[in-house]
């Protein structure tokens, strides 16, 4: 029980302290109060396995938490690029054009199809080691990795997914 009052009244004396040095890192007011609530979780923890939690330790983790929280949109940036340089299911390089077509259709998939796809190629996990994040067998995986492939391909426009077929219609239309 000592802890629980602890950790309360850490967060009494120091919440506002760790969402302003949030807030003036991510400007937006959602993310800075999800990153201070993730601190406090943290301090929770450590706090219970016997770590002093003081001011200092509360914003050096909430420096990592920025950190890794941009670590992740940077991640998601460099998808969108790899996968706009090379087609999902072919693997051969296409317009430069579609990237914001690529970046649509993964937004219309479901949360557990743009992970794995996301994992799969920006990450480059291979299916053993999709297996072992996703917390399943590797034929599972491949499975998982197979249908998510086809959710991109039903959502994706034609010549997204075959980009050969937009190069001969442009060539055509040019010849014309």
């Amino acid at each position: 029980m000592e802890t629980t009052h602890d950790i309360d009244a850490l967060y009494q004396a120091h919440a506002v302290t760790v969402q302003r040095f949030i807030y003036r890192r991510v400007f937006n007011v959602d993310d800075a109060n999800e990153l201070t609530n993730d601190v406090f979780r943290v301090a929770w923890q450590k706090q219970q396995a016997g770590t002093n939690i003081d001011i200092a330790w509360l914003v050096v983790t909430a420096k990592n938490l920025i950190l890794n929280m941009q670590r992740g949109s940077y991640r998601e940036v460099r998808l969108r690029d790899r996968l706009k340089e090379s087609a999902l299911l072919t693997g051969s390089p296409h317009d430069s054009g579609i990237s914001g077509e690529v970046g649509e259709v993964l937004d219309q998939l479901r949360e557990k199809d743009r992970e794995i796809l996301i994992l799969a190629y920006w990450d480059g996990l291979r299916a053993a080691d999709l297996a072992k994040v996703l917390d399943c067998s590797e034929g599972s995986a491949a499975t998982r990795l197979n249908r998510a492939r086809q959710a991109f391909a039903k959502k994706a426009p034609a010549h997204l997914m075959n980009p050969s077929t937009t190069s001969t219609a442009q060539r055509s239309a040019k010849e014309a």
